[in-house]
């Protein structure tokens, strides 16, 4: 398998694969920092030919960043060369049998309630809080410890951000951040930057 990212994003997503007991065959792709080894065990490939090779013997891949933009690059820069994208999903967590999600990472500790509906390739990071009936879009990034509240409905690669909180039935478009910390009262459209409290645009 093949982490797309060797960053500090990538640590945390290293940490459940080994908790998952996933790690075996693992190798990090990073064209951008020049290492060679990741977390003093891993190998690195830095450019696409030793991940084409690898793809021949395991297809399969992780997405190890979490900018939205970045994560859908890789995505289908590993989905061009043949590989399988699969979903990091930590044990830790509490995900509702009601909500759907595919291709989606869920990492520690957090809650998904019934009836969401997270798009594919979307991150839902430590400590986040997804409550019932929100829809979030593909390529989304939620930040660590932020609250979704119930039939909030958000855009496609849209980033919300650590310790946000989004008020019930709220929407939010699609390219848009939210700041560390907002507190989001109206809705939102595309393509701005929300902060504060209350949260403006």
């Amino acid at each position: 398998m093949i982490v797309g990212g060797a960053g500090g994003h990538a640590m945390e997503v290293l940490d459940i694969l080994i908790a998952n007991e996933m790690d075996d065959n693992l190798f990090f792709y990073d064209d951008i920092n020049p290492v060679q080894v990741f977390q003093e065990k891993y190998s690195v490939f830095n450019n696409l030919d030793q991940v084409k090779a690898h793809f021949q013997k395991d297809k399969r891949f992780v997405l190890g960043t979490g900018n939205p933009a970045h994560r859908k690059k890789l995505h289908d820069l590993f989905s061009s060369l043949g590989g399988d994208h699969i979903a990091v999903v930590s044990e830790s967590s509490i995900c509702s049998k009601y909500a759907l999600f595919e291709m989606v990472d869920v990492l520690n500790l957090t809650f998904i309630g019934p009836n969401s509906k997270i798009g594919m390739g979307s991150l839902v990071n430590t400590g986040t809080q997804i409550h019932h009936e929100v829809q979030i879009g593909d390529f989304c990034e939620v930040n660590p410890g932020a609250v979704i509240l119930g039939k909030v409905i958000i855009g496609n690669f849209t980033s919300i951000g650590a310790n946000a909180t989004i008020l019930p039935k709220i929407k939010i478009g699609s390219n848009v951040i939210v700041g560390a910390g907002c507190v989001v009262t109206k809705d939102v459209p595309d393509g701005v930057i929300v902060k504060g409290v209350p949260g403006k645009y």
